[in-house]
């Protein structure tokens, strides 16, 4: 015998109109915390980590980062203080260190194709085409 439907949250079936009190008044929706926790910043960041950190941090927490994250914000930090400083003081910099840097902003929802996007998603709807056929 195969297995029944699964059951639907009570949350979505009042947002569709198929709630019904009949069955769907001794459900519990389970949902998640609605309070966002952001990353902490450690006290061992160094000072340029840092001046990084409260640079970046509003948007890292835009992504959706959360405490679980703090580490690799952190490291983030740390590897972009580097980075600063190297090219403060006109020094080249390691292809690969670029190479990680910009691996670590990508991961963190800051940098790269993913982040765009979003950018773009959060913007108002497409306006119609100047090259449409049909007048709307």
């Amino acid at each position: 015998m195969a297995p029944g439907k699964k059951l639907s949250d009570p949350a979505r079936k009042k947002l569709a109109g198929t709630r019904k009190k009949s069955v769907d008044n001794n459900v519990v929706s389970i949902t998640p915390d609605l309070v966002r926790d952001v990353p902490v910043m450690p006290e061992w960041l160094s000072p340029g980590a840092r001046e990084v950190w409260a640079a970046d941090i509003e948007r890292i927490a835009a992504t959706g980062a959360t405490a679980v994250d703090s580490s690799a914000v952190a490291l983030y930090c740390e590897t972009m203080a580097v980075f600063v400083a190297s090219v403060r003081a006109q020094e080249p910099v390691n292809a690969a260190f670029r190479s990680e840097l910009r691996k670590q902003a990508e991961l963190l929802g800051i940098a790269g194709a993913k982040s765009r996007l979003a950018r773009i998603a959060a913007r108002e709807p497409a306006k119609t085409s100047p090259f449409s056929v049909r007048a709307r």
